[in-house]
């Protein structure tokens, strides 16, 4: 009588009437559906993470010299003159190269000119390059780090690497027309 039982309830689980049997092949297809879902979220998060880093820029064999412009007239200025400021340039926004997370620098930076740069002839110059300049800054705060923006000898350095890029950038080597670069606001988020 036993075996009996025994068949007729085999006979009902492969055929599917046995609840109880309905029952455990029902949850054993969830946890089957809630794995792959799983194993799929966590290997889309791993591939945006390694896809999501920033890009290596290539490296060119050919370096171009930067035009050099003959629009100042150093006899133009007036020898009491003082420094002007050029602060037309736009708030620099860059991501932190900052690994696994989502660091950002808000930079704005007022330029300290030199009196021998023409006042009139200058900032025309300036606006010229103002892309030049601001993609060369964004590119440079890109590639800084958290450590390296935080505290005044960071800040200090900064700076003056603005200042000598921006200097040979715009003038060569041998001319000097940035005295001071001032951060009108620094905000790291």
């Amino acid at each position: 009588m036993a075996d009996e039982k025994a068949k007729q309830q085999d006979k009902q689980d492969e055929q599917g009437k046995n609840p109880a049997g309905g029952q455990k092949m029902g949850y054993f297809i969830w946890l089957i559906m809630a794995v792959v879902v799983i194993a799929g979220a966590t290997g889309g998060f791993a591939l945006s993470q390694l896809l999501g880093g920033q890009p290596v820029p290539a490296e060119t064999t050919e370096q171009t010299e930067p035009e050099k412009p003959e629009v100042f007239d150093p006899a133009a200025a007036n020898p009491g003159q003082k420094s002007w400021p050029y602060d037309k340039l736009d708030p620099i926004v860059a991501n932190l190269d900052e690994p696994g997370v989502s660091r950002f620098v808000r930079v704005s930076v007022i330029l300290e000119m030199s009196p021998k740069m023409d006042p009139i002839k200058g900032p025309e110059f300036l606006d010229e390059k103002k892309v030049l300049l601001q993609d060369w800054m964004t590119t440079y705060f890109a590639g800084l780090s958290l450590e390296d923006v935080r505290g005044s000898r960071s800040l200090t350095r900064i700076k003056r690497d603005i200042q000598d890029q921006v200097n040979q950038l715009l003038f060569g080597s041998e001319k000097t027309y940035v005295e001071r670069v001032l951060f009108k606001e620094f905000a790291v988020q």
